[in-house]
């Protein structure tokens, strides 16, 4: 018995005629009736009894309609049930990324996620802070990490993720090596290489101006990769989040005196209702421990 042979059933129960029944089914009579006894000779009895042009049900038939129509109904209920989950499968999830959101904690929170998920795409986009309430409120993104300075914006909703400490990295063998924390004020004396694309710059900046330093800048860049391997080379030091540090041969200290940090944050469109896979997305990272994955 295939789902066919109940399908082609079903329609002549319903029509008691085979030409009618080979129409709705979009399949040849003769196709049909072969089916039909097939069926029969599987089942051992006549389903539908033909005199002339009339037929009716026969008691087997009668008895049996009602299974039959059971099945068609799972079959149904299967073929939905395929199709939400191909609409799953088929999901995105399009993810603002500052570019001074480092992955080292963050990417492995989101690998977890898609191997939790493995039917979820998610695609991340370069964006800055500027550039993220536009994005979300034209539906561009479905929601942004971002870490934010300054007043929130009215029209978002800001999941707190994690605080991530700021640290001053240095190249191998130098003498920050021996200190667990190092003073904001011994950092100024070092030759530095300062971040252009960081959002926490200004703040910095006026950390190191309420003090009365002045930073011994060499270099500056909006690379990040180029930051890190001028650092590694020893063309100074930078204070960068402890997250973005990415090249294994750099070390790196906590800064006090004072202590800095920022918080990084997964911005999303205010009263507006999320897709469920976002959804799933906000609940996950609220479970992660981000030291340990870090």
């Amino acid at each position: 018995m295939d789902f066919n042979q109940v399908r082609y059933f079903l329609a002549l129960a319903d029509s008691l005629n085979f030409t009618r029944a080979a129409e709705h089914c979009n399949v040849s009579q003769p196709a049909l009736t072969q089916a039909i006894r097939r069926l029969e000779n599987e089942l051992g009895g006549e389903l539908i009894r033909r005199e002339g042009r009339d037929s009716e049900l026969t008691t087997l038939g009668r008895s049996l309609r009602g299974y039959f129509e059971e099945i068609e109904r799972t079959r149904n209920l299967v073929r939905t049930t395929a199709r939400a989950v191909t609409a799953v499968a088929a999901a995105e999830l399009n993810l603002g990324l500052m570019c001074t959101v480092g992955p080292r904690a963050l990417g492995l929170a989101l690998d977890r996620f898609q191997k939790a998920n493995p039917n979820v795409s998610l695609i991340l986009h370069d964006v800055t802070l500027e550039s993220i309430p536009p994005l979300l409120l034209a539906g561009t993104i479905d929601g942004a990490f971002c870490a934010r300075h300054g007043a929130r914006d009215p029209q978002l909703d800001y999941v707190a993720l994690f605080e991530e400490p700021m640290v001053v990295a240095f190249p191998a063998g130098h003498a920050f090596a021996a200190r667990e924390a190092v003073p904001l004020d011994d950092v100024a004396r070092e030759r530095y290489v300062d971040r252009l694309h960081c959002e926490f710059r200004d703040e910095f900046l006026a950390r190191v101006a309420e003090r009365e330093l002045e930073l011994n800048v060499a270099f500056r860049s909006q690379r990040e990769d180029w930051i890190q391997s001028m650092i590694r080379d020893g063309a100074g030091v930078s204070v960068l989040p402890r997250f973005s540090l990415l090249r294994p041969e750099l070390d790196s200290r906590p800064v006090v005196e004072p202590k800095l940090s920022r918080h990084v944050e997964l911005a999303l469109v205010a009263q507006r209702d999320i897709v469920p896979v976002l959804g799933d997305l906000v609940r996950f990272l609220g479970g992660v421990d981000w030291e340990e994955a870090a």
